[in-house]
């Protein structure tokens, strides 16, 4: 498996690559070209651009949760293929408005998404291969986001986990990607972990349950703040993720 970070809140010196408070990340496994989520703004269509990575060649698009941080990316995203499977949970339309006012839900209807790709929403489990699932639903939810998500591929030594933000909880969407699969060890997460803002305490309890998980490659990004990722480490060996980085599982 190889994952590309087209989006990410982070960019490194010297790579001119663009970065946003979003996620978007490109899936190569099993002949499989995934878009997993597409950021906030046109920025993963310009660093795909700079990778030369090839979007057109993309076989399914994976949105993880209906948050424009991860949806917004396809109002600038002009492809239509049918051939292009769209996968995402049923409630990603829902409406989403903040304290203050402001929809922060998926901009692009129904409809549009008909129209342009071949539309895959699931609730349940859905294997793009027979390694490679989507989870829909993860069960014990803890949020109101019902729609949150995650991808998981069964590798020869372990699972990998692929999250948007984990706005579902990140120890159930482990533990349901391993009642889905019938593998028990994770050998690889990567995506948001919805740590901002926790209190300490908080992410000592998280931290702890990674650290008896003993995942060998743990990459913490876009939804982590500095803080959470000096709480984890103390906990775990944790991997610096940003925008343009290559990582091979």
């Amino acid at each position: 498996m190889k994952i590309t970070v087209l989006a990410e809140n982070n960019s490194r010196i010297d790579n001119y690559l663009l970065a946003e408070p979003a996620l978007s990340l490109f899936v190569e496994v099993e002949n499989r070209k995934i878009l997993f989520d597409t950021g906030y703004s046109d920025v993963f269509i310009k660093n795909a651009e700079h990778l030369n990575i090839d979007l057109s060649k993309v076989s399914d698009i994976i949105i993880s949760h209906g948050h424009n941080d991860h949806t917004r990316g396809l109002t600038f995203w002009d492809i239509k293929n049918k051939k292009i499977n769209f996968i995402a949970h049923p409630n990603i339309f829902d409406e989403k408005v903040g304290e203050d006012k402001i929809h922060y839900g998926c901009p692009v209807s129904r409809k549009e998404l008909e129209e342009r790709f071949n539309l895959i929403l699931s609730s349940a489990p859905y294997f793009l291969t027979e390694n490679l699932c989507f989870l829909g639903q993860i069960e014990n939810n803890i949020s109101c986001d019902i729609d949150d998500s995650a991808l998981v591929y069964k590798s020869c030594d372990g699972l990998i986990v692929i999250t948007g933000c984990s706005h579902s909880g990140i120890i159930n969407i482990l533990n349901y990607a391993k009642k889905v699969t019938g593998i028990s060890k994770i050998k690889g997460l990567l995506g948001g972990l919805h740590l901002i803002n926790k209190s300490a305490k908080e992410i000592e309890t998280i931290a702890k349950v990674l650290q008896k998980e003993n995942i060998t490659y743990l990459y913490p990004c876009h939804c982590c703040d500095l803080n959470s990722k000096i709480i984890l480490s103390k906990y775990c060996k944790i991997r610096e993720v940003c925008t343009g980085d290559v990582i091979n599982f």
